[in-house]
């Protein structure tokens, strides 16, 4: 039977340390990563709650970063490839949990999977790039007088909504104003981008 998720020497190492804590508080821990996991460099603990974990469970700062560590990117396989609870507790237990550690582990998971799994989602998309939804385009011409002469300059504006895909959230608007300078300079650009399309196509 193969793991549901790649196990390295690190992970079984980190597997060894958890099967020392104390079964009656590991979910305590479990359940903290399970609801910050989605924040992108999230501090699980506090420096004191740190301190007060590693004092209980008789760990260093290394081995209970390498613990957390362990932790999360078996939450993170889970969630990634949909792995069921039981599929989680076999593949800990193989890489050298104990079964009652496991057995914790992967009754956390069944409880927090459909949150996790939305948030991470949701985090992702986040981060995705926004697309253009509409655009719309005006042109103005502004009068300057002076003792000397009269002179017009001429500028077009844009207004872009953009959006990310399969967002329900707001579009946002971004107006842009070029003058006949910087409007040629910025489709001559385009027009190079344009090209380099087409000779990928």
């Amino acid at each position: 039977m193969t793991d549901a998720f790649p196990v390295s020497s690190r992970f079984t190492a980190a597997c060894a340390l958890i099967s020392k804590l104390p079964v009656a508080k590991f979910p305590l821990v479990l359940k903290r990563i399970c609801s910050k996991i989605h924040i992108k460099n999230c501090e699980y603990f506090t420096a004191s709650e740190l301190a007060q974990l590693m004092a209980q469970f008789n760990l260093s700062a290394l081995e209970f970063n390498d613990v957390l560590g362990a932790c999360s990117y078996a939450f993170e396989q889970s969630a990634y490839a949909t792995i069921k609870p039981d599929a989680l507790a076999t593949t800990l237990t193989r890489a050298g949990m104990s079964d009652e550690h496991s057995s914790v582990f992967s009754q956390t998971w069944a409880q927090a999977a459909t949150t996790v799994v939305k948030n991470l989602r949701d985090a992702a998309m986040m981060g995705a790039p926004k697309v253009l939804t509409n655009n719309e385009w005006s042109l103005s011409i502004n009068m300057s007088n002076n003792t000397l002469k009269n002179t017009k300059e001429a500028s077009a504006r844009f207004e872009f909504d953009l959006a990310r895909p399969n967002d329900g959230g707001d579009e946002e608007t971004l107006a842009i104003e070029f003058t006949h300078e910087e409007l040629y300079g910025f489709f001559q650009k385009l027009e190079k981008v344009q090209s380099q399309l087409d000779a990928l196509s």
